[in-house]
């Protein structure tokens, strides 16, 4: 399937060198390839282009590989187990962090995955490590969600009897009969809504180290290569010590994929300070710096949060997580807002603009036609719009007159399409969710990636077509759905457009970059929920098999 302008289906193809040699019927390729090549016949098998995808998150949620997984567990005893095997390695005194109760990455229906149907407490962890402060960590993408810590980490954090169940919005946990606290702590949230509380306790674990990402970095790296991604685009939460890792791995031949990596404005610091760091990083103007296997390409500044936490800023009220209406402001404001994207256009920058309510939208669009009529065409950079998950059918027809490209994920939907599109925005607004195909019809080269997760790639195909809430299975706007061509097209061709690498990537053409997946199956004619669970044999980059095997 080679996402050529015809979206042609071929019998062969030939890489040589890292680039595609021939693509076409089988004799003709085996001609061009010549008689020492090496053939490999896949038996019916499908080929794609490399996945890019346009929101990933390698270094973040790399270090979430170094913690103690809790995915799949189904009791507190369970839970107990794998504690006590990172315990046995940990020094006395250290902390032991665990990825949040239930499984990865949206929690479902915690704790009634659990045989108890409820969290573990500080007397269930205490036995199996009572030298050790244990700390559960929340997940972020769940309001309201929870921590737990063991008595050790409660000491730690100043915790104790006396202390006010309100802690900084912080929920302590009582026992109905003593007033000890369980260990549990509601509300902890990581990103969004952080309490001074949770500042504090973050403060007492160790400082990260520059190991640690790298070993990140090491461990998920692999992963994405290993669900087909060739190329990722690393587009906001980034820290300049990650492309330091990136560089490295891929020196001792260890970066599997390709990565192209933004730096995060700080909107925070003074102006001046702001002004001196788009001019520092102002290597990574134009189209990047660097090459096509690691490029530092532009900068990232958000506007606002997930919609879940009640921090998306949206055209109008909307329920919050607590039952309230909520109807936040931007995370920055307007005007510095649109000072700072002049200024990083002036610097030859391009911006990846977060922003996931309308209001949002609204701004960073305007913005941005500001740039365009004042400092530098916006199109001719290809800025682009992340997240953006509800934009008006006017909003997308703007993104068009200026050249925006918009990245979003359909798993938005899967994650939050019940709890949050439905049931606190309602059905009218859930169903112009990710408008895919409003989107293409304006000609808006819209990309997929995976963000939050799930992070492989075959289940954000199958999600681009099916459109399900994870919770209840539910469709989520069917009016919005596309074909299987398209949800090809904007996981391949679209994100390398919006890379500026449309002449190397995204198509399996000859002279184009050899970044190929190969497919467990047909792609065309199989029934669609087996999309979701169709395994990639292998994936290929430069012509090199990095995961799988052929």
């Amino acid at each position: 399937m080679t996402v050529d302008d015809r979206f042609s289906i071929a019998e062969a193809v030939a890489a040589r060198q890292g680039r595609v040699l021939a693509v076409g019927e089988t004799s003709d390729v085996r001609a061009t390839a010549g008689p020492g090549a090496r053939v490999v016949d896949l038996g019916g098998r499908t080929v794609t282009p490399g996945f890019i995808d346009t929101h990933g998150h390698i270094g973040l949620f790399g270090l979430m590989t170094l913690w103690v997984s809790l995915t799949g567990a189904r009791s507190i005893a369970e839970i107990r187990q794998r504690i006590v095997e990172r315990v046995k390695a940990t020094p006395k005194g250290d902390w032991v962090v665990t990825t949040p109760v239930g499984d990865e990455p949206y929690f479902f229906e915690v704790p009634n995955v659990l045989a108890e149907r409820r969290f573990p407490n500080r007397w269930d962890l205490d036995p199996i490590s009572p030298d050790n402060p244990v700390y559960i960590t929340a997940p972020t993408n769940r309001v309201p969600n929870t921590a737990i810590l063991n008595s050790r980490a409660l000491a730690l954090a100043g915790i104790e009897r006396s202390t006010a169940a309100d802690l900084e919005g912080v929920e302590v946990v009582k026992d109905d009969k003593t007033g000890e606290p369980t260990g549990e702590l509601r509300g902890m949230q990581p990103i969004y809504n952080p309490s001074p509380f949770f500042a504090r306790l973050s403060a007492l674990l160790p400082p990260l180290t520059y190991e640690q990402r790298r070993a990140g970095i090491g461990n998920l790296a692999p992963r994405f290569a290993a669900g087909g991604t060739t190329a990722l685009l690393e587009n906001h939460l980034t820290s300049p010590e990650e492309l330091r890792v990136y560089a490295e791995l891929l020196e001792e031949g260890q970066l599997p994929v390709r990565v192209f990596f933004t730096f995060d404005i700080d909107p925070r610091r003074p102006l001046d300070e702001i002004e001196e760091f788009l001019r520092t990083v102002s290597f990574a103007g134009g189209r990047g710096f660097g090459t096509s296997r690691l490029r530092a390409t532009g900068v990232s500044l958000g506007l606002d949060g997930p919609h879940w936490h009640g921090t998306a800023v949206a055209a109008e009220p909307y329920e919050g997580p607590y039952g309230k209406p909520v109807n936040p402001g931007p995370l920055v404001d307007r005007s510095l807002y649109a000072e700072i994207l002049k200024r990083a256009a002036r610097h030859g920058l391009r911006v990846h603009a977060e922003a996931a309510g309308r209001g949002a939208i609204a701004i960073a669009l305007g913005a941005m036609a500001a740039v365009d009529q004042e400092v530098a065409r916006i199109g001719d950079c290809r800025w682009v719009l992340e997240h953006c998950e509800f934009p008006t059918k006017k909003q997308i027809l703007e993104c068009k007159r200026l050249g925006v490209v918009p990245t979003t994920a359909t798993n938005f939907i899967w994650g939050k399409g019940e709890e949050v599109f439905l049931q606190r925005l309602g059905r009218e607004y859930a169903e112009q969710a990710i408008p895919l195909r409003s989107w293409l019809d304006a000609g808006v080269p819209v990309c997929q990636s995976t963000d939050w997760g799930p992070r492989e790639a075959m289940f954000t195909i199958w999600q681009s077509l099916a459109r399900k809430a994870g919770l209840t299975g539910a469709t989520v706007g069917a009016r919005e759905k596309i074909s299987r061509e398209e949800a090809l097209r904007i996981f391949t061709r679209n994100p390398a457009y919006a890379l500026f690498m449309e002449d190397e990537l995204g198509s399996i053409e000859p002279g184009k970059l050899a970044d190929l997946v190969v497919l467990d199956g047909d792609l065309v004619d199989c029934p669609q929920d087996d999309i979701r669970e169709m395994a990639v044999a292998a994936t290929i980059v430069d012509g090199e098999v990095v995961a799988g095997a052929l």
